[in-house]
């Protein structure tokens, strides 16, 4: 609807007739212009989200757009936002689960007093079955942490075999 009367709008007239939060405007902007639906006025130019901030720009619709795609994804740079955020969360969901695992290994640990290594592991993914699955590589972690963190030791004699130290 901007482009129906005027062929060339700056950025903030374009801004103040779509009424849409500033970062979530620039990223829609930004995808126009990288599928080129959209083209800057002055072509030789480049743009950023500082120019667009700016709102001096001019842009222009591209009367020359073609594409032999049926449709035109213009969500790309939300979706790599989205991605960044799910990795971000994913990350903090794995830290504390390794905090919960620690904790889970520290209270067997410390009503069993000693424990083989395959009987820990068993008895820490029977205790977190109801929240979640754990991998036996991050039990393993887990461990090492915890013997690093001096919570428990390997036996000197059976290196299967843990001891709760704290």
């Amino acid at each position: 609807m901007c482009f129906n009367t005027v062929d060339v709008r700056t950025v903030s007239q374009i801004r103040s007739e779509v009424e849409c939060e500033q970062p979530f405007f620039n990223q829609i902007l930004l995808s126009l212009l990288k599928v080129k639906v959209l083209v800057l006025q002055d072509e030789t130019e480049e743009v950023d989200e500082k120019d667009l901030e700016n709102g001096s720009v001019n842009v222009k619709l591209n009367f020359a757009f073609k594409s032999k795609k049926l449709r035109i994804n213009l969500n790309v740079p939300i979706r790599s936002e989205q991605k960044q955020e799910e990795d971000a969360t994913n990350r903090v969901i794995e830290e504390d689960r390794k905090l919960l695992i620690q904790a889970t290994i520290v209270r067997i640990m410390k009503m069993r007093k000693q424990l083989k290594h395959q009987q820990l592991v068993g008895e820490t993914m029977q205790l977190l079955a109801n929240r979640f699955k754990p991998g036996v590589a991050i039990i393993k972690k887990c461990i090492e942490i915890l013997i690093q963190k001096e919570y428990m030791k390997r036996d000197e004699e059976s290196k299967e075999l843990y001891i709760y130290v704290a």
